[in-house]
């Protein structure tokens, strides 16, 4: 008959098992001591680091907001306020293009005709290119430019001022062979006022020194298309 003893290999799983207990003992010990340490770092941080680090942030921002309080213009330049006080200035530098239409009817003839309008806003120049029946319709446009009064409404004053100058025709001419009773071509130039186009103004109006009659109605089109026949 054959024994075995197993004795000798239970007692060595059983040596075995405990100290497997013992090194898992000792891992958790050595985590809950980490897992401990890194919770004491964080509440020293939050409650003595980081306020000392936001008082110091403050003085700092109290510093320079005291150092530009002493300088000239400081608190337009850093304040929500300062710009808010810019605002208005800063309309009426704006320029209302819109009120060209209007212009156009009251200095227009009703005989004159426009193909291209230009407005150049950074040179105060107006460019009006168009046709007319006689050379005196032309001259009628010029006449009116040049007699024209511009008067309007700014700080509860009333003011009027000259609106345009240097009205030049850069060029003029006339053709047998248009296809169109507007036989004459014509290009012209002047300089404005920049105050009629902008925002600060009130109650703007632009009055020439001709018969009502004569003037471009408000209801009518001072655009038409340019004809097929060479116009020079």
């Amino acid at each position: 008959m054959i024994q075995v003893n197993l004795l000798p290999d239970i007692k060595l799983s059983y040596l075995k098992a405990q100290q497997t207990k013992h090194l898992v003992i000792i891992v958790a010990a050595l985590a809950s001591l980490v897992s401990m340490t890194v919770l004491a770092i964080l509440f020293l941080y939050v409650q003595i680091v980081q306020p000392k680090h936001r008082a110091n942030l403050q003085r700092d921002i109290d510093s320079s907001i005291s150092e530009l309080k002493n300088k000239e213009n400081g608190v337009k330049i850093v304040t929500v306020q300062g710009v808010l006080e810019q605002i208005p200035g800063l309309q009426d530098k704006k320029m209302l293009t819109s009120r060209l239409f209007s212009y156009l009817t009251s200095f227009t003839p009703n005989a004159i005709s426009y193909n291209e309008v230009k407005l150049d806003l950074p040179n105060n120049t107006l460019s009006l290119t168009g046709q007319a029946s006689t050379l005196e319709q032309t001259n009628e446009l010029a006449n009116n430019l040049k007699s024209a009064n511009f008067s309007y409404t700014q700080d509860q004053t009333q003011q009027k001022v000259q609106p345009f100058s240097k009205v030049v025709f850069t060029s003029l001419g006339k053709s047998e062979q248009a296809t169109t009773d507007k036989k004459v071509s014509f290009q012209l130039t002047l300089i404005f006022n920049p105050v009629m186009f902008g925002e600060g103004i009130a109650s703007p109006s632009l009055t020439v020194d001709a018969a009502s009659e004569k003037l471009l109605l408000p209801t009518a089109k001072p655009f038409e298309a340019k004809p097929t026949g060479g116009v020079q």
